[in-house]
């Protein structure tokens, strides 16, 4: 009984090694909309001001695993939401994808984003006051989303399309989401 444990459990072990060890790495580029910031203090900013706009970011992922594996993304986005205002993101995500060379996958997970770049204005200026908004400092975030990866088309390198929802839910008090689309070159092992 003993050695049809050991046998089963090695077989096991051996079968499921390759599976655990397939990675990936994503380099990434691409665009954020923000919504609207809200908190409670807002009813005195104009609501236009408060709405973000377009900005850009650009980072890699990091993921392991063949059909349920995790992943981390670092990313940094030279415009978020207003001009003048950065941002540096970074998420650990479970991550649910089909096995092959065209892979639609799933993601969600947990992180935390950390922007700056506008100083408190001295002077009543409304679109100053709406940047600094935006400069919220340390902040935690939920994520979601999901994509396609094309695995292998020249080598180990694809390409990959994702779309993705962040939510800060205690952004100045309040809560902000955004979306985030973009396309990567896919490295994988």
């Amino acid at each position: 009984m003993k050695v049809s444990t050991i046998l089963i459990c090695s077989v096991f072990l051996l079968l499921a090694v390759p599976s655990l060890h397939a990675g990936e790495a994503i380099l990434y580029a691409g665009f954020q909309n923000p919504g609207k910031l809200t908190f409670d203090y807002a009813s005195d900013i104009p609501g236009d001001l408060l709405e973000g706009g377009y900005g850009s970011t650009f980072g890699a992922r990091f993921s392991g695993g063949r059909v349920i594996g995790f992943e981390q993304n670092i990313s940094f986005s030279p415009r978020f939401a207003r001009s003048g205002v950065r941002a540096f993101q970074s998420d650990s995500n479970l991550l649910l994808q089909a096995p092959g060379k065209i892979v639609p996958y799933a993601t969600a997970g947990l992180g935390f984003i950390v922007t700056w770049g506008q100083d408190e204005p001295d002077e009543f200026d409304l679109v100053d006051i709406a940047n600094f908004a935006f400069s919220m400092g340390n902040e935690f975030t939920f994520n979601y989303g999901g994509g396609i990866k094309l695995r292998r088309l020249l080598g180990p390198m694809g390409f990959n399309f994702d779309v993705r929802g962040y939510t800060i839910p205690s952004a100045r008090d309040g809560s902000l989401s955004l979306i985030q689309m973009s396309l990567g070159a896919v490295f994988t092992w």
